[in-house]
């Protein structure tokens, strides 16, 4: 399991999730929202002609999904980071992906 920061445009929060999502971060979440659009048990997710969800819902998808052995852990939310800068230093070399 490897760190990953995840938001939808609000405070970033920690996960411990597998290594291949982590290896390949933005591909799971394209992959994820491919989902959204497509898959019929994502039909809750969809509304007006969009979609409505964040980062815990791809977590959810990746458990209930693609990684039932392996399920992926909310660790810790963050303050807003503005920069680089502001990421604490033991998360400054996980991957992140903003929904």
């Amino acid at each position: 399991m490897k760190y990953v920061l995840l938001s939808a445009d609000n405070c970033p929060s920690v996960y411990s999730v597998p290594e291949a999502v982590a290896d390949n971060l933005k591909s799971y979440c394209l992959e994820f929202e491919y989902w959204l659009q497509e898959s019929p048990h994502a039909a809750a997710y969809r509304r007006g002609g969009g979609v409505c969800f964040n980062e815990e819902d791809f977590v959810k998808y990746l458990n209930e999904w693609i990684f039932q052995e392996q399920p992926s852990l909310l660790i810790e939310t963050l303050d807003w980071i503005d920069s680089d800068a502001d990421v604490p230093q033991k998360y400054k070399d996980c991957k992140r992906f903003n929904f």
